[in-house]
């Protein structure tokens, strides 16, 4: 099967993204994705404990969580990201929230699966742009 071309926007470029997918294969094509665009990965972080690790390392430009790592809900990772500034949005297989829940995950982007690899980059940019415009492009983990 050809290869999709990716339409790269120039703001995303150098950019670091956290990564957070426990499925290994989505998240090397998700990685690899994200590394043809001229994005930094941070990750992929399987758990929700390795994500958290991750944000104490660096502050991302922007996060692309799964909802459900490894039988635990990313929320924690969300509202540490919510904290800091960073925009991010969700990938994940279904969307089967708790009132509780809907909280740290209102108004945020909906990827889905399976993942489509020009979907990926132009929603990225998308959140990128919108944070660039609040004000919400944070320090780089550089």
């Amino acid at each position: 099967m050809p290869t999709p071309i990716l339409k790269v926007p120039a703001h995303i470029l150098g950019r670091s993204v956290l990564v957070a997918e426990a499925e290994a294969l989505v998240a090397l094509d998700m990685e690899e994705t994200l590394k043809t665009a001229g994005v930094r990965v941070m990750g992929p972080a399987a758990s929700v404990a390795e994500a958290m690790g991750l944000l104490e390392t660096g502050t991302p430009d922007a996060a692309i969580l799964d909802l459900n790592l490894r039988g635990e809900l990313v929320t924690p990772v969300a509202r540490k990201l919510r904290e800091q500034g960073v925009p991010f949005m969700l990938a994940p297989a279904y969307n089967h929230l708790r009132p509780d829940e809907e909280q740290a995950f209102s108004g945020i982007a909906n990827l889905g699966k399976p993942l489509a690899s020009a979907r990926c980059v132009e929603m990225l940019g998308e959140i990128l742009r919108d944070g660039l415009r609040r004000g919400l492009d944070g320090p780089s983990s550089e």
